[in-house]
Parts: structure tokens; C-alpha cells; sequence
């Protein structure tokens, strides 16, 4: 199987998203009066456009991690759309709109995940546990609402090259490199690396459960002010269940 290193589980989209994503859209995805089936229900597959999208959500969200070609040959494009949730200390969530797109900007396929900083779910607070829980449980044809009683709730989504939906559970350890103690040295071109363990949760048209993914990633990625762009991903292992 073929996988490349366009599958970033989009991990620092939320501190590289821009304020002008804001100021220019995503209100209509902040507004916790509307509920993510009258969001969904304003794109149409097959009709609706990229266009579209952003007339209605606003600016794309841009970062060096943001997801940009399906999973995982890249024959669709997507697109983040994100608005803040926000509470009494400021902001505590983002949902995001994520569209796949063909090449003349027809939607195949769009979703809505809500990450909330204030909770972790199953992946997060115990990897190996509900990795192994997730391919002993669940089989093909399963409601989204047991992978969500397995898992708990995704904070990302992707999609598959063919036009399939994904829910995206990721745990990343990332620490600085040894050259980025050298003072001065850190602040042109410091790095850091780790590991990012992720599993991808596929849903067919109906809405349930076709296949599952693991997948363990080595990333590096830049953290001066010469190399902050710079991010790379190395897939190290694939496992699918069916």
C-alpha cells in the first residue's frame, strides 16, 4: 500500500491557523446555534463547489500540517474550513469543515469535527489500549456512534482516494534536536523531531465503518526562523484490518 507524506494529521493547524481566517469568515461554523447537520446540509456533493465552500466558510485554513490531498495517493484535494468556539475564557473549540474536491473544484465529499481543547479522547489518553480495542471491536459495517464509544470523539478528518470519509485519532511526541540547544544556532534553524502514532477510521457513503488504519509516522520538522516551513513525515508502519 502506497501511503506518502500528504497524510499529515494536520496537528499544528490550530496555532498556525492565521487571525484573517476570522476576520474574513467561519463565522457561520462558530455559531453554536447551528448544529453541524444544517452546516452539512449546505453543501451538496456532486453539485457543489471549492467555491462554494468558501463563499459560505470563508478562508481555507493554511499551515505547514494541514491536510491538502486525500489519503493515500492524493487523487483529490481538500480543504479546512474552521470557526473558534468560544466560552467565558476565550476559546475552547475549533470546528472545522473539511471538503474533498476533484479538479475542476466539484465537492466528492464534506464532514464537520469539532476539536475541544479541554477533553481528550480514548487515543490520546491511552494509545496502545484503544488502538487494540479498535481492531478487536470494530468490524465493517459499525455505526459512527460505536467507533465514537470506542475512541471517542475525532478531532481531525481526511479523506480516502475514493471519495471515503476519515476520522482521524492521532497521539504525537514531538522534543527539540540536540543541535537546537546551541545558542543563536536554535533561532536560524533549531529543529525538533518525534513520533506520531494515528489511526484512520474509514466510512463508506452510508456513514458506516469500512476500514481501519494505523499508521506510524517519524516526523521532523523545522522550529527557527530560516527553516520554520520545513516539515516531513516518514511512514514507518501500516496496518489495515481488512
Amino acid at each position: 500500500m502506497k501511503i506518502n507524506a500528504l497524510i499529515s494529521a494536520a496537528l499544528l493547524t490550530l496555532t498556525l491557523t492565521s487571525c484573517s481566517a476570522w476576520i474574513h469568515g467561519n463565522k457561520p461554523l462558530a455559531d453554536t446555534d447551528t448544529s453541524d447537520q444544517q452546516l452539512n446540509a449546505k453543501l451538496v456533493d456532486g453539485t457543489s463547489t471549492l467555491a462554494d465552500a468558501e463563499k459560505l466558510f470563508g478562508e481555507k485554513v493554511t499551515g505547514r500540517s494541514v491536510i491538502t490531498k486525500s489519503f493515500p495517493d492524493g487523487k483529490y484535494a481538500q480543504a479546512q474550513f474552521t470557526g473558534h468556539l468560544n466560552g467565558l475564557t476565550g476559546t475552547y473549540a475549533h470546528r472545522s469543515m473539511y471538503v474533498a474536491y476533484d479538479a475542476n473544484g466539484v465537492i466528492v465529499n464534506h464532514a464537520i469535527t469539532t476539536n475541544n481543547f479541554r477533553e481528550t479522547n480514548k487515543f490520546e489518553s491511552d494509545t496502545i489500549n484503544a488502538k487494540n480495542n479498535a481492531f478487536a471491536s470494530l468490524n465493517q459495517g459499525d455505526a459512527q456512534s460505536k467507533v465514537i464509544s470506542v475512541l471517542g470523539q475525532p478531532r481531525f478528518a481526511g479523506f480516502a482516494d475514493n471519495g471515503n470519509l476519515l476520522w482521524i485519532y492521532s497521539n504525537t511526541a514531538i522534543s527539540r534536536d540536540a543541535s537546537s540547544y546551541i545558542p543563536f544556532y536554535t533561532l536560524a534553524a533549531g529543529t525538533e523531531s518525534g513520533q506520531s502514532e494515528r489511526l484512520y477510521i474509514e466510512f463508506n457513503r452510508q456513514n458506516t465503518l469500512e476500514n481501519l488504519y494505523a499508521v506510524d509516522f517519524t516526523i521532523s520538522q523545522g522550529r527557527g526562523i530560516a527553516n520554520a516551513g520545513d516539515y516531513e513525515e516518514k511512514v514507518d508502519r501500516v496496518v489495515k484490518k481488512f
